[in-house]
C-alpha cells in the first residue's frame, strides 16, 4: 500500500493509524494518529516511532519483526512519550500489508486505541470480579467434590448396612430351616423306621393267618361272618401297598429334611467342598410353591441339565443365596410374562395360561476348562430391556414395581461370586428371556 493510497483509506477512519517499515520509519499517518502524538503529519512522517514512545527500542524493534513476519494481527502496547504529564497508554493492532522482498521491506499497518486511566480501573475491576468467580467457583468445586466423597461413603455404609440386614434376613430364614428340620426330623425318623418293623410284624400276623386257615379251613359262622364283614381277602393285600406308600411318602420326608439341611448349611464349615447340585436342589425345593403356582393353571417347568462336577470349594449358604435370588428373578419375570400374554377378562378371574409359550426354566451345569464350572439359570420370560444391561447389578437398581423388589438381590450375587474369585454375567433380549451365567473357580486340595 502507498502512502497515496493510505491516505484514501485512512482519513476516514477514527482510529489513529500509522504505516510502519519494519525498521520502525513511519510512511504515513492519518490525521487521528497526529492528533494522538500531538504533532503535525509531516512532521511525524520520516521519523522513527520509537522516537515517539517511552518504550525501548528493543521493544519497538521486536513487535515490528513479529508483524512482519505473521499473516495476522499482533497484539502490542505503546506508551506515547508527551512533553508534559504522563505518557499515553496505547493498545496497537498490527499486521504486515506488503510482503517482505529484498527490494522492498515489510510495511506494518499499526492501528493504536487510546487507553484512559478509567479503562485501566474498569479493567482491574473486571478482572478483580473475574478472580473473584474464579475463587468462588474454585471453592464450589472444592465443596462439591467434598460433598460427592461424603455421599458416596454415605452410600457405601448404606449399602453395607442394608446388605447386613440381608445377610442376617438369609442367616436368620438358614436358622428357621435348620430349626424346622430338626423338629421334623425326629418324628419323621422315628415312623420312618418304625414303618419297617411294622411290616415285619404284619407280615408275622399274615402268616399267622394263612396258618389258622389251613389247620382249622372250616371255621364257625361267626367267624365267617366276621371275615365276609372285614373283607380279608382285599384287606391282605391293601394293608401291603398302605404300608409301602407309607414308607414312600416318609422317605420323601426324610429327603425334604435333608434338602432344608443342606439349603441352611448351619453345622457345617462356611467354606469347605460341596456339590452344587445339592445346593440347587435344595433352592429348588425351597421354591416349589411359587414353581407350582404361577397361575391357578398352570406351573414353570425346570428343565435340568446337569453335568458331571467336580466337588467345589465355596460358601455353600453364600450360592444358596445366590441361586435363591436368580430363581426368584425368573419366576417373577416369568409370573409377569404369563399375565401379559394371558391377561383376564373378568377382573376377578385368573389369567389362563398359553399352551404354545409354556413358562420354564433351564438350569444347566458343565464344566468349561480345567479351572472352571459353570452354573447357568435361564428363562423364557419377556427379558430384560437393552438399555438398562449395565445397571444389573447396581446397588438398588430394581426394575420390579415399588415395595416389591429391593435392588440389591443381583448386587449382593455379584458380591458373592466375587468373593469366591468367579464371574457372573447376563445376556438378555426382548422375548427372548434371560440369561445368568455364574463361572466358578475349581480349586485343587492343595491349594487351601
Amino acid at each position: 500500500m502507498k502512502p497515496d493510497q493510505f491516505f484514501i483509506f485512512a482519513q476516514v477512519l477514527p482510529e489513529p493509524m500509522l504505516l510502519v517499515t519494519s525498521a520502525g520509519e513511519i510512511l504515513a499517518v492519518n490525521q487521528a494518529a497526529a492528533r494522538l502524538f500531538s504533532k503535525t503529519m509531516k512532521a511525524m512522517i520520516g521519523q522513527n516511532l520509537s522516537e515517539l514512545v517511552t518504550d525501548s527500542p528493543e521493544k519497538v524493534s521486536n513487535y515490528l519483526q513479529v508483524c512482519a513476519q505473521s499473516r495476522q494481527m499482533i497484539l502490542g502496547a505503546f506508551t506515547i512519550h508527551q512533553d508534559q504529564g504522563e505518557g499515553i497508554a496505547c493498545r496497537s493492532q498490527g499486521s504486515v500489508i506488503q510482503p517482505r522482498s529484498p527490494q522492498s521491506p515489510a510495511i506494518n499497518l499499526l492501528r493504536l486505541e487510546k487507553r484512559t486511566s478509567n479503562q485501566f480501573v474498569v479493567l482491574n475491576q473486571k478482572i478483580h470480579a473475574l478472580s473473584q468467580e474464579i475463587r468462588q467457583r474454585q471453592r464450589i468445586e472444592t465443596e462439591l467434590v467434598q460433598a460427592n466423597e461424603t455421599l458416596k461413603q454415605t452410600l457405601v455404609k448404606l449399602q453395607n448396612a442394608i446388605e447386613s440386614v440381608q445377610t442376617e434376613k438369609m442367616s436368620g430364614l438358614g436358622q428357621l430351616v435348620a430349626g424346622i428340620a430338626h423338629e421334623i426330623n425326629n418324628p419323621i425318623s422315628f415312623i420312618h423306621g418304625n414303618l419297617t418293623y411294622a411290616g415285619q410284624y404284619y407280615d408275622d400276623l399274615l402268616k399267622l393267618i394263612h396258618l389258622y386257615q389251613q389247620e382249622y379251613p372250616h371255621p364257625s359262622q361267626v367267624i365267617e361272618q366276621e371275615i365276609e364283614a372285614l373283607e380279608l381277602e382285599f384287606l391282605q393285600q391293601d394293608i401291603k401297598k398302605l404300608l409301602q406308600s407309607m414308607q414312600t411318602g416318609s422317605k420323601r420326608v426324610a429327603e425334604i429334611v435333608q434338602s432344608l439341611r443342606n439349603f441352611s448349611r448351619l453345622d457345617e464349615a462356611k467354606f469347605k467342598l460341596v456339590d452344587i447340585h445339592e445346593g440347587l436342589e435344595a433352592t429348588l425345593m425351597m421354591l416349589q410353591s411359587r414353581l407350582q403356582l404361577i397361575t391357578h393353571n398352570s406351573s414353570i417347568e425346570v428343565i435340568r441339565e446337569y453335568s458331571e462336577l467336580p466337588l467345589i470349594y465355596c460358601s455353600p449358604g453364600q450360592l444358596n443365596q445366590v441361586f435363591m435370588s436368580l430363581l426368584n428373578n425368573a419366576i417373577d419375570a416369568l409370573e409377569e410374562t404369563e399375565q401379559l400374554r394371558s391377561p383376564p377378562t373378568d377382573p376377578s378371574s385368573s389369567p389362563k395360561p398359553t399352551q404354545n409359550h409354556p413358562s420354564r426354566i433351564w438350569i444347566r451345569t458343565e464344566k468349561i476348562s480345567d479351572r472352571y464350572i459353570a452354573i447357568r439359570i435361564k428363562d423364557n420370560g419377556r427379558g430384560i430391556p437393552t438399555q438398562i444391561h449395565h445397571q444389573i447389578f447396581n446397588p438398588f437398581f430394581t426394575t420390579k414395581p415399588i415395595g416389591k423388589g429391593t435392588g440389591l438381590g443381583l448386587s449382593i450375587s455379584y458380591q458373592i461370586i466375587e468373593s469366591h474369585n468367579g464371574r457372573i454375567n447376563m445376556m438378555s433380549a426382548p422375548d427372548l428371556g434371560t440369561e445368568f451365567s455364574i463361572e466358578l473357580p475349581i480349586v485343587k486340595e492343595r491349594d487351601y
